[in-house]
C-alpha cells in the first residue's frame, strides 16, 4: 500500500507539497529529509501517511512545536 510524505507551510488548509511512495522505508527517509530540511520553521507540518482499505492513517508527523508525533 502506498505512502505519502506532505510537506506543509501555514495551516492545515494551506496546499501542501506530496510524494508518493510504495516503499515505507522510501517515504521514511523522504521524511526525514523534509525534518532536517523544513523543520525549524515555525509554520510547517510534516506528515507520513499509510493509505490502507479503511482510507488514509498518519504513520508520524512533525511540527517544530511539538517534534514528531506518532499517529494522528
Amino acid at each position: 500500500m502506498p505512502f505519502h510524505v506532505r510537506l506543509r507551510f501555514g495551516p492545515p488548509s494551506s496546499p501542501a507539497v506530496t510524494g508518493t511512495w510504495d516503499s515505507e522505508a522510501s517515504a521514511e527517509r523522504k521524511f526525514r529529509g523534509f525534518i532536517g530540511r523544513y523543520g525549524s520553521r515555525d509554520d510547517v507540518r510534516i506528515e507520513l501517511v499509510k493509505d490502507g482499505l479503511q482510507g488514509e492513517h498518519t504513520v508520524r508527523s512533525w511540527t517544530r512545536e511539538g517534534g514528531e508525533v506518532e499517529g494522528p
